[in-house]
């Protein structure tokens, strides 16, 4: 009877710590899970000025370079335009020009969301392609006045590159880019759900027995 009631009560020492290890293992998957991707934002406002053919920016350990089609990059508290645009510096159509920006990632991401300056009461139409000049989307917007700042939300578009270029209108600037980006898991974490698989199967053969 001893021996009997010795046994359960391992077996309840070695189940609770089975228990909490799993609950434990599995938190831990919960949050990397939720910390495997997170929003990143890119603002390219700042004091007016030229930037030349190449601009780079690092946020979160991800580097976007910018470079353009048309003239200089063009930055002012707005975004970013390009420099031979004949209204203001915006990107735009240039007579047989359609200026462009174009955004490289050093990884791949999700392109999430936008905000373009558009600066008059008018439609603005552009267009954003992919690395091999694929046409993701066809925007068009409407400003209010001035320097109206309008939000393309939901735009989910994968890949390392995206180019803005201009259709119609008077001019746009790109003011913030959102990504989301994947980050990896420790290398260390097949081995961990290994070792609390088998503590599950050792603890299961043990109640079997």
């Amino acid at each position: 009877m001893a021996v009997i009631w010795l046994l359960i009560v391992r077996y309840k020492v070695l189940f609770g710590r089975l228990t909490k290890l799993t609950s434990a293992a599995l938190l831990g998957l919960g949050v990397m899970a939720s910390a495997a991707s997170a929003a990143t934002i890119f603002d390219f406002t700042g004091s007016r000025t030229n930037l030349g053919l190449t601009q780079s920016y690092t946020v979160d350990g991800i580097t976007v370079d910018v470079t353009t089609v048309g003239g200089d990059i063009h930055r002012n508290r707005n975004g970013l335009g390009v420099t031979t645009n004949p209204d203001r510096n915006r990107i735009g159509s240039n007579g047989s020009v359609n200026e462009s920006l174009t955004f490289t990632f050093s990884q791949k991401v999700n392109l999430l969301s936008s905000v373009v300056f558009e600066h008059r009461d008018s439609f603005e139409m552009f267009e954003i392609l992919d690395g091999d000049s694929n046409v993701l989307a066809i925007q068009r917007i409407m400003g209010a006045g001035g320097s109206s700042a309008v939000t393309l939300p939901g735009l989910n578009f994968e890949g390392d590159t995206f180019t803005f270029r201009h259709l119609s209108g008077s001019g746009i600037r790109i003011d913030q880019l959102t990504v989301l980006a994947a980050v990896p898991l420790p290398a260390s974490m097949p081995l961990a759900l290994l070792a609390v698989g088998g503590l599950v199967v050792l603890g299961r053969r043990r109640k079997t027995a």
